[in-house]
């Protein structure tokens, strides 16, 4: 039992330590930097979007939003890294939201559901503003 019990602990140190874990945060990494600028403001999704799957893929943080990590549940050794990361793109999207944006999605949790959110609510008007741009391009001819 103790041998287990060796084992799971050093696993858990190669979680936070291992640059190469997910659950890996660099030092100096903190909920106020901000990874991506303009903020989302409800009209630049597309653009916003992919700058920030950039910046959270080059931090290996993506696969929290995009569903490839889930949340352990909490008896899991990994779930208390699971949560420090979760927090910690919570925060990182929060802070790349116009005010207005941001208050409506203080309550979400999930860095996934809130990734989510925000792509239901504003991915649609890109394509709508993109097909008015498109319209207006053809009737000039």
């Amino acid at each position: 039992m103790q041998t287990e019990s060796n084992s799971n602990d050093h696993q858990l140190m190669d979680v936070f330590q291992n640059p190469s874990s997910p659950f890996y945060l660099y030092p100096g990494e903190n909920p106020g930097f901000v990874l991506v600028s303009p903020p989302l403001n409800g009209t630049n999704y597309n653009f916003w979007s992919r700058a920030m799957r950039r910046a959270l893929g080059s931090k290996n943080k993506y696969k929290f939003v995009n569903g490839t990590i889930r949340m352990p549940s909490t008896t899991d050794p990994t779930f208390e890294a699971w949560e420090i990361c979760n927090n910690m793109i919570v925060s990182w999207i929060n802070i790349s939201l116009s005010p207005q944006i941001a208050q409506s999605v203080v309550y979400i949790d999930g860095a996934q559901e809130l990734w989510q959110d925000l792509k239901d609510r504003f991915s649609k008007r890109d394509y709508f503003r993109t097909f008015d741009f498109l319209q207006e391009i053809h009737s000039m001819r």
